[in-house]
């Protein structure tokens, strides 16, 4: 099948994107009609966190196939990551951003939006290009749960010392799910039906709940567009360089090639907003720059997979 079908595949595309712009919308509405708030915002965050999102890790991570070769994606994804946020910070040191806007900056580039561009891989590429982009964004969750954490908390309000960050990593629920579905996937171990289906429904609200919080954080005032703009430009442009570049120097092929290429290129996570809300870091900053990223993936993403597809 061709990289970039005609009308029923787009059709299908566009049918998964519109729950996007549902709860994004939602949150817009509640926050419009006076019935919800930023706090409201902050707390579906730390309830995202804490509860929806290392469950979703541990629903999904649980059941991927671990061997030699695979192994290699999540580490493709990570340097990605650490050459974007190093990116990021030579250019934001360079500007004399404040320690609150610098880290801002610099968590929002580290994090990819992988969950965004399921929908696209899934349409395009179909199961074997949504089953390599899972691998992919092993890489990211273990990036995201540990260094990624401990950058948001050490540019946050207060002093923390080294011990304070370590025990703030190791408490992680994030670092132990991805901890406990990598041993459940490497011995093949499936989760029990019990268990299954007791967190299969709240892992499946992470995206809803994510997109209603940012609704309730959008304004039309967007905080500081030029720096937003750039952070935007690191994570998507800077990201698809250095993607294209590790799948030409490994020898990918086919699919892994496009998939690599492609979500290297992914949005700002939206996990740099929780992230951002939990440390006291520049929320409104961070909600911008997640917007126009957002914004930008759904024009560039169809348009990469045609590309390089």
């Amino acid at each position: 099948m061709p990289p970039f079908a005609p009308d029923p595949p787009m059709s299908t595309l566009l049918l998964q994107l519109l729950p996007i712009f549902v709860y994004f919308g939602l949150g817009a509405l509640l926050k419009g009609s006076g019935l919800a708030d930023r706090s409201h915002g902050e707390f579906l965050l730390r309830l995202v966190f804490f509860v929806t999102l290392p469950l979703l890790i541990l629903n999904s991570v649980s059941r991927t196939t671990l061997d030699g070769d695979t192994l290699l994606l999540p580490l493709v994804n990570i340097v990605v990551n650490v050459v974007c946020v190093g990116a990021m910070f030579l250019l934001a040191r360079w500007q004399g951003l404040s320690r609150r806007e610098l880290g801002t900056a610099i968590v929002n580039t580290g994090i990819h939006n992988n969950s965004f561009m399921f929908p696209f891989i899934l349409a395009v590429l179909g199961e074997t290009g949504f089953a390599a982009a899972i691998l992919l964004d092993l890489g990211n969750s273990l990036w995201m749960a540990t260094v990624v954490y401990l950058l948001a908390f050490s540019f946050g309000g207060g002093s923390q010392d080294r011990w304070t960050m370590l025990l703030r990593v190791l408490k992680s629920p994030l670092l132990w799910s991805l901890f406990v579905s990598m041993a459940l996937a490497a011995t093949s171990t499936p989760l029990p039906p019990f268990v299954s289906s007791l967190t299969t429904p709240l892992a499946q609200m992470t995206a809803p709940l994510i997109l209603i919080a940012l609704g309730l954080y959008f304004s039309l005032s967007v905080a500081r567009p030029w720096l937003a703009l750039q952070i935007v430009g690191v994570r998507m442009g800077i990201g698809l360089l250095t993607g294209l570049t590790l799948a030409t120097l490994l020898d990918l092929q086919g699919t892994t090639f496009t998939v690599v290429t492609v979500m290297s290129a992914a949005p700002i996570g939206f996990n740099a907003l929780t992230y951002s809300s939990l440390a006291k870091l520049d929320t409104e900053l961070s909600a911008s720059a997640v917007s126009m990223a957002i914004v930008l993936g759904m024009i560039a993403t169809p348009l990469l997979l045609f590309w390089f597809g």
